[in-house]
């Protein structure tokens, strides 16, 4: 990304209040999402002490399973661009956006997604600039992996080495939903 490109922006007031990865809501950063963000130069955030980058991160589970590049990447992230709100604002739109990223991944397959999980960790180097909106997208049991990713049974994740940020979300993953009669 050149630094001059635009990303989604946050102030940092209210992410204070995050440490790590909660999938607790927090109301007050939850509003932040809706009425405070704003774009803004990528160079110009790198290192703000007043406001963060928002990114989209995307977890897909498949039933039991879900999906794992061949470099350990649980957690599917993405920087937000002005074009995003086309898809709406706030919440809705990073919902939709959520979708959308699913049907780059995963083609056509219809997915539901819901908002998993806020992450704000200063401690890691790859998230110190950055303020991750964690949606969990769940896809049909037929959809295939795509190349360079598998699918991984939920019980068998602790024996894959995941990259930090990963690691850190593993907390998304729930139990599969019974269908509805």
């Amino acid at each position: 990304m050149d630094d001059d490109t635009l990303v989604l922006a946050l102030p940092r007031r209210e992410l204070f209040r995050i440490q790590g990865f909660t999938t607790a809501m927090d109301l007050r950063v939850l509003d932040s999402l809706t009425e405070e963000t704003y774009f803004a130069a990528a160079a110009g955030l790198k290192n703000s002490l007043d406001a963060k980058e928002v990114r989209l991160g995307v977890v897909v589970q498949r039933g039991d399973t879900v999906l794992v590049s061949e470099q350990g990447v649980l957690l599917h992230d993405t920087s937000i661009p002005p074009a995003a709100g086309q898809l709406g604002t706030g919440l809705l739109g990073l919902r939709n956006l959520a979708l959308a990223a699913g049907r780059v991944l995963l083609g056509e397959a219809k997915c539901r997604v819901e908002l998993a999980g806020l992450c704000n960790e200063d401690a890691l180097p790859e998230c110190r600039g950055v303020f991750i909106v964690v949606y969990l997208l769940r896809a049909p049991e037929t959809v295939p992996a795509p190349a360079g990713f598998s699918w991984v049974s939920s019980a068998n994740l602790r024996l894959v080495p995941l990259d930090p940020v990963s690691a850190l979300v593993t907390d998304v993953i729930r139990p599969p939903t019974a269908p509805k009669p």
